[in-house]
């Protein structure tokens, strides 16, 4: 699961991550951040936004997802209600 922010609105507040870069399936540069020590991936970046792993964060509790995407790689044990929004990859 991811969130999907502004760039802008996202700041780290300890520690440094290390980065790698790599293209999106929509041909922008993505840069990929995860933790030097374990390894879990903390972001994804492009110009255009940025995509926090909700993992990650320490409350998810007011977190409410509004669609799912990429559902063309879900997998196949995962049962989505015909109410939810779905993409089949990125809107």
């Amino acid at each position: 699961m991811s969130l999907i922010i502004h760039p802008a609105d996202f700041a780290l507040l300890t520690g440094e991550l290390k980065q790698f870069k790599t293209m999106s399936d929509s041909g922008r540069e993505k840069t990929c951040a995860f933790c030097p020590e374990c390894g879990v991936r903390i972001y994804n970046v492009t110009s255009r936004l940025m995509a926090v792993k909700a993992g990650t964060l320490d409350d998810l509790g007011d977190l409410t997802p509004d669609a799912h995407y990429w559902i063309t790689s879900k997998q196949k044990w995962i049962r989505l209600s015909e109410s939810d929004i779905c993409f089949d990859t990125a809107p």
